[in-house]
């Protein structure tokens, strides 16, 4: 009696295990839609591209939606992804979905795609470049202390918070911030089949709600995830329901903490003889 009770146990747990690998079989079978989600402010890129590239490479994965709900970040990272998100536009359908909030560099990002969706109350737009800096010198001088700089080069020290910002020095970074404003600019008239013109209008930094931004053309459609994951299944020419894969990402109290202090420390930005500006200078697309 007790062999055959163990035998019965076993075929059960056989027969378990077998539908259960076979329902696992049948689901990586069925084709999916990735979901990117860029969650927070864009510190980098290099998680980014690996999901993107691992998109690009699975074949069960037959289209890509971009969930935005970033206030911006820096520039590189941001400009990175967008290209990376127009090669994968190449072969496969890109929606992007705005959530709360989708504003400079995830705009600058969102731009790649096929067909972006916003909420009516999203914040998006804020098309602009900020530099920022922070003076000193006048505290410095009263308490007694004084900083100073040797350079191999007139502009090395260019942005210092140890003294005071000459007028060769504004209209450097005024000249920087405008030419990586022009490249936003562009990027959001190709992407859009905006003129240069029209942008220009809209790109002074200010946000629109969703519902704004679709009456200029700065959206395509209102709607949430859904209804982007349901025209990401149309594009693809899905005919049954989708699996929906999300990368996981880094959690915990310690990631938060270590997202939240990278947040709002100042950018260096390094060459190989030393730091630029002595590590104090901010160039980002984003909301401050």
């Amino acid at each position: 009696m007790k062999k055959t009770t163990k035998r019965l146990i076993i075929i059960i747990l056989i027969c378990i295990g077998l539908i259960a690998g076979i329902r696992a079989v049948m689901e990586n079978m069925t084709p999916a839609i990735g979901i990117l989600e860029v969650d927070g402010p864009i510190l980098g890129s290099l998680d980014y591209l690996d999901i993107i590239k691992g998109f690009e490479e699975d074949t069960r994965i037959k289209a890509v939606i971009v969930r935005l709900d970033s206030p911006g970040g820096r520039v590189g990272p941001s400009q990175e992804v967008y290209e990376a998100l127009l090669r994968l536009k190449e072969v496969k359908p890109v929606i992007a979905s705005m959530a709360s909030i989708s504003a400079s560099g995830a705009y600058y990002i969102a731009c790649a795609a096929d067909t972006i969706y916003a909420l009516p109350g999203t914040l998006t737009g804020s098309i602009g470049v900020i530099l920022e800096f922070v003076d000193v010198s006048d505290g410095l001088e009263k308490l007694g202390v004084s900083a100073h700089s040797i350079t191999g080069g007139t502009l090395k020290d260019a942005g210092t918070p140890f003294r005071h910002m000459s007028e060769k020095e504004r209209q450097y970074f005024e000249a920087l911030a405008r030419d990586v404003h022009e490249q936003f600019m562009e990027a959001v008239s190709e992407g859009r089949g905006l003129s240069e013109e029209k942008v220009m209008e809209y790109a002074d930094g200010r946000v629109y709600t969703g519902r704004q931004a679709l009456a200029i053309g700065l959206i395509d459609k209102l709607g949430g995830l859904d209804q982007a994951i349901e025209e990401a299944s149309e594009r693809a020419g899905l005919e049954e329901k989708p699996r929906i894969i999300r990368p996981k990402e880094p959690s915990g109290i310690l990631e938060g903490l270590k997202r939240l202090v990278q947040t709002y420390m100042p950018i260096q930005i390094r060459s190989n003889s030393g730091t630029l500006s002595g590590g104090y200078l901010r160039l980002e697309y984003s909301i401050q």
